[in-house]
């Protein structure tokens, strides 16, 4: 049975955008997206969160939790100033000190983004075996999972959209590319269509690579599962996509969030 006094407010802050969701501790109940702003206030946050709250008839007086991982520094005293003065709840911070009952294999445990971890544990999670966690977002990162759940390590690559802003930005003659989409062909025959074979099916092949050599690595068949805002671009283009998850982020919270209140003995959830 669900604890129906329990909400939780799940929050990714990310380098471009920064995704909100609402949680029971099981389900993702609601989930938004924004622009991460690196200067923004925690009244500001506040107003923003409102504003979120009322679209979806909600109010921001029933959280009573909230968790976040965040790969902006600047953004968490905000936040730590937004679950205290408005929220009157206590957030938590995941970082490489927090028990989240997977451990990691890492030099230095501490150098691992926060957010890798976090996709990891939602991963294993949700589906019990060996997988690899491909995040699609400004950077894209690959992030290995024992069967025993072990965190093995994985690899970083500069984001799709990075590429293509590079590509724009550095070639003078070369058009503004607004967004990324399939060409008819690979072999294309007008400038954009160029730009976007180029972009998307040389990117399909650096992430499809990496793929490749990470599961001759591990052995056996690792589960691919994608998530971030990049990934459907690449579902029908990519090799190796078993599934996408576009709120694993959020579960991996929810499932961390789980974890804490299962050993402090404050909250039971079936």
């Amino acid at each position: 049975m669900r604890n129906h006094d329990l909400l939780l407010l799940c929050i990714d802050v990310g380098n471009t955008h920064t995704g909100l969701a609402l949680s029971d501790g099981e389900r993702i109940l609601e989930h938004w997206r924004i622009r991460t702003q690196t200067d923004i206030t925690s009244d500001e946050a506040a107003v923003l969160l409102n504003g979120l709250f009322q679209l979806r008839n909600r109010r921001m007086a029933d959280i009573t939790h909230a968790i976040v991982t965040s790969v902006v520094p600047h953004v968490n005293r905000a936040l730590s100033a937004l679950f205290e003065q408005y929220l009157e709840v206590e957030g938590s911070f995941v970082d490489h000190e927090t028990d989240t009952g997977m451990p990691v294999r890492y030099k230095n445990p501490a150098e691992v983004g926060a957010d890798r971890i976090v996709n990891a544990v939602g991963a294993y999670d949700k589906f019990r075996c060996a997988c690899i966690v491909v995040d699609l977002g400004t950077a894209t990162t690959f992030d290995c999972v024992s069967s025993e759940g072990v965190y093995l390590g994985g690899a970083i690559a500069p984001g799709l959209m990075i590429s293509m802003q590079a590509l724009v930005s550095r070639g003078s003659r070369l058009p503004k590319l607004e967004r990324i989409s399939r060409p008819p062909a690979a072999i294309a025959c007008s400038t954009l269509d160029s730009m976007n074979s180029g972009l998307l099916y040389g990117y399909a092949g650096l992430v499809d690579g990496v793929l490749t050599r990470m599961k001759q690595e591990m052995g056996g068949r690792p589960m691919v599962v994608a998530t971030g805002g990049i990934a459907p671009v690449l579902q029908d283009v990519s090799e190796h996509f078993d599934v996408i998850e576009p709120l694993l982020t959020f579960e991996g919270l929810a499932a961390i969030f789980r974890r804490r209140l299962s050993s402090s003995g404050r909250v039971k959830l079936a």
